[in-house]
């Protein structure tokens, strides 16, 4: 990983970062990048032996960190990974919320109400619950930076992930939302949009060359990674887009470019995440 550790934007800054368990992970890598540049971090994972290697291995990093087990549709959840960030580092300005997959894939003719409303609200409801306790534990009161895990799924029109496009796009207007209520109270929120990404959910779709063939779809010719991801959740929680708040940031090596872009998925496969 590219990381530069000079570089201290988070220096006195407490993150949140669910789904930060798995390796490769889009939280995992997160979790580290802000870690390496100075902010404390609670880290979440519903697999508790995944979640505490992942503990050292940011510990013996010399990061700061405590772990919250749990799933986040657990309503209690959300309120435990604040009350952590609060006792053990005594405030809470970072969120950033990683959670959401294809609970569904098929056409619109095959899914059934409780097959898209399973999936929104997974792609939905843990955000929302996690922005609600985190402004509970005081997160507006120094200024604080939020960053949802959106996808290129609403930019296409792929049928067999139809409810997965529709809960992204209900993330987007969510995530515009809380940032045109929250600006006034000096909390910005914004998403970043991966394409196809190297992460455990998506192991099916790369492993076998490594991403080389998937990667060869992207104007850019590589498929992106976790750390590309974290990079630029990074830069939007940082006081570096200090000015930048409600937008939906595509971070997929130009795949968006490509008529709506390309995806992998035809019929039934591996969740995009």
């Amino acid at each position: 990983m590219a990381t530069d550790t000079t570089t201290k934007r988070f220096t006195g800054k407490v993150a949140v970062v669910t789904g930060s368990s798995a390796e490769p992970s889009i939280g995992r890598s997160t979790a580290l990048r802000l870690g390496h540049e100075g902010a404390s971090v609670v880290v979440n994972g519903r697999n508790e032996s995944a979640l505490a290697a992942t503990e050292r291995f940011l510990r013996d990093r010399g990061i700061a960190v405590a772990s919250v087990s749990g799933s986040m549709e657990d309503e209690a959840t959300s309120g435990r990974l604040v009350d952590a960030a609060v006792d053990h580092f005594g405030r809470i300005d970072l969120v950033m919320n990683t959670i959401g997959g294809a609970r569904f894939q098929g056409s619109f003719e095959e899914m059934d109400k409780a097959d898209l409303m399973d999936t929104v609200a997974f792609n939905t409801w843990p955000t929302l619950a996690l922005v609600q306790a985190a402004l509970r534990g005081g997160l507006a009161d120094g200024g604080g930076s939020i960053v949802n895990i959106s996808s290129g799924s609403p930019h296409k029109t792929t049928s067999t992930m139809i409810a997965y496009a529709a809960a992204k796009a209900a993330l987007n207007t969510l995530t515009r939302t809380m940032a045109a209520d929250l600006g006034p109270r000096g909390v910005r929120v914004n998403a970043v949009s991966p394409g196809l990404t190297k992460t455990t959910a998506t192991r099916a779709m790369w492993q076998g060359d490594d991403g080389r063939a998937a990667g060869a779809h992207a104007v850019l010719g590589r498929l992106t990674e976790a750390d590309d991801i974290a990079a630029a959740a990074a830069f939007l929680l940082s006081d570096d887009a200090r000015q930048i708040t409600g937008i939906v940031l595509d971070v997929d090596g130009g795949n968006h470019l490509n008529n709506g872009g390309w995806t992998p998925i035809t019929r039934r496969g591996p969740a995009a995440s």
